[in-house]
């Protein structure tokens, strides 16, 4: 034996009902039938022993939001509950009291104007025999819900299939939300790497330059950035011992004679040292 979560739509639940305006009940709504689209059928047994299961059971305006979690509802949508369940000419019927809410209002509007398409669906709890073809008990009465178009105009359909269906549907999507987040996180975490890493070679360059105190003309902007570029620190080391060498050349050259001393500013022996520089750079 198998048990299912299986979904009715009964198109002619008014065939029969009437309504008692004063007390705001729906009388004699067709609950149940005994016949599934599907070709299996809902034992007699099954359907008496599943009256109290439908007494005081709310009714809804629609189905839930989500199939899948048809417990999960909103009382702006809550219609009523049913009351005096019974069975009767192979149905299980009953009366449905009325809230004085939008959604009750509407329901009665519905009963009264009997349009067509719209019907009662309920999920329920069934078990059914080893082959599938009977359902044998119903277990529970999920909920109750009135809506536009059901599926069927027979008694029972069962939604095993298409709840397993839109189940797959729903984890596909959020697998794919998923996916799409860990991307997203994988791209701010490369981000977040790479500024981490920028900074951490800011921070050794500054500290590899205060340790071989190289005068200020020979830090030039190319400099910082062959520096930062670097791969390890050694090859930094070596760059800044090979820019101290050059400054080093560039002070132990001859002195300069008073007469060229004295026409020679410091700015002028600056741009030597920054035109040897740019040389080797």
């Amino acid at each position: 034996m198998t048990q299912d979560t299986l979904t009715e739509d009964l198109a002619d639940w008014s065939s029969a009902l009437s309504i008692d305006t004063q007390a705001r009940l729906v009388l004699n709504v067709a609950l149940t039938g005994p016949d599934s689209r599907n070709g299996y059928h809902y034992s007699e047994t099954a359907l008496r022993e599943a009256v109290p299961l439908y007494d005081q059971k709310p009714v809804f305006l629609d189905h839930a939001p989500d199939r899948l979690k048809p417990r999960d509802r909103s009382t702006r949508d809550l219609v009523g509950n049913i009351v005096n369940p019974r069975f009767e000419d192979g149905r299980v019927r009953g009366d449905i009291r009325v809230l004085e809410t939008e959604s009750g209002r509407t329901f009665l509007a519905l009963a009264n104007t009997n349009l067509p398409g719209v019907g009662m669906s309920h999920v329920v709890i069934a078990q059914r025999s080893t082959d599938g073809s009977t359902v044998e008990s119903i277990r529970d009465v999920v909920c109750v819900d009135a809506v536009i178009n059901p599926a069927t105009t027979q008694t029972f359909r069962e939604s095993q299939d298409t709840s397993l269906s839109s189940e797959a549907t729903h984890l596909e999507d959020e697998l794919q939300f998923t996916q799409r987040e860990c991307q997203q996180l994988r791209e701010q975490l490369t981000t977040l790497q790479s500024r981490a890493l920028l900074a951490e070679q800011k921070c050794e360059v500054q500290k590899l330059i205060a340790e071989f105190q190289l005068p200020t003309a020979a830090l030039t902007p190319v400099f910082f950035q062959q520096l930062e570029q670097a791969p390890t620190t050694d090859l930094r080391r070596e760059l800044l011992r090979d820019r101290a060498k050059l400054c080093e050349q560039h002070r132990s050259r001859p002195p300069l004679s008073r007469e060229r001393a004295s026409t020679t500013s410091p700015a002028t022996l600056n741009s030597d040292l920054i035109a040897a520089i740019r040389y080797r750079t």
